[in-house]
């Protein structure tokens, strides 16, 4: 009996042989799949080792890999990476309501540096008369990826997150869950742009 390995090459090949592409396309796309193999298992395990859970898996033109991340039932942001994109983006996406869009306004250069201190970046994402999303989100390169830097991003992004009640206590600001829609969407713009 045939191993599996040699029976999926052997579809594999079957398909290149009938490809329209060149053979440079070809190759290209093989190493892209060869990566996301890769991408997939590295983050399931750094994930698992770290304890936590990722759902929502998407994988689709723009991103090579999404999946948003999880403590038991609590959700802590969402890893991406873009087909083309040097590394990993992890993140998290926060709405802010009309009633405390003044108090974020004045607080949004003191929350912006806290955040760029920690290596985050904040970037207002929509805006409209019923609420504004800011995403919050880091990228460690692929060659650093790895427990620590994935923990320590997490935590990073999360430390903002949470800045946010702290300078703004009164509101009612919602922590998205990053399997909605929206968040899935941002984060395959973010990979179209990169």
């Amino acid at each position: 009996m045939m191993p599996k390995s040699n029976f999926l090459r052997q579809q594999v090949f079957a398909l290149l042989r009938e490809s329209t592409t060149s053979a440079e396309e070809d190759l290209e796309a093989l190493s892209q799949c060869s990566a996301h193999i890769r991408n997939r298992m590295v983050v399931e395990g750094i994930a698992r080792d770290c304890g936590l859970t990722l759902t929502g898996f998407l994988m689709n033109d723009a991103l090579e890999l999404y999946y948003d991340i999880k403590r038991g039932r609590h959700g802590l942001g969402f890893i991406a990476k873009g087909w083309e994109d040097p590394g990993f983006r992890i993140g998290e996406l926060v709405e802010i309501g009309p009633w405390e869009a003044d108090a974020f306004k004045a607080q949004a250069a003191e929350l912006a540096r806290f955040c760029a201190l920690r290596g985050i970046a904040m970037t207002l994402v929509t805006k409209n008369s019923m609420s504004a999303e800011i995403q919050m989100d880091g990228v460690i390169y692929s060659e650093g990826f790895n427990r620590v830097t994935f923990h320590k991003t997490l935590d990073s992004v999360n430390e903002c997150v949470e800045k946010i009640h702290t300078l703004i206590p009164e509101g009612r600001h919602d922590r998205h869950s990053p399997a909605g829609y929206f968040c899935r969407r941002l984060a395959e713009a973010s990979g179209r742009s990169h």
